[in-house]
């Protein structure tokens, strides 16, 4: 089952991807609105979680992930880091 964040409201993400002409199923670490996107979503579900616990975690998948990176994927990557920090 998907995390509780992947089952939000993705709509402005998803437009905005749609407007650059973009893949809106792919996240994109080296788009800065992306990542502040997401770690804006993930502050809401974690709120204890640091914002650089947040970042490097965000950042690990990134390296970790293979792009371009398939939202579901990723997402769970990062949730998964939370677990071991």
């Amino acid at each position: 089952m998907p995390h509780a964040i992947l089952l939000e409201e993705w709509t402005s993400y998803d437009n905005r991807k749609i407007k650059d002409e973009r893949d809106a199923s792919k996240f994109s670490c080296q788009e800065r609105w992306e990542v502040d996107y997401l770690a804006d979503k993930l502050k809401k579900h974690y709120p204890l979680k640091s914002p650089q616990v947040i970042m490097r975690a965000i950042q690990h998948c990134c390296s970790l992930v293979k792009a371009p990176h398939p939202r579901e994927k990723f997402v769970e990557c990062v949730v998964g880091n939370f677990v071991s920090e």
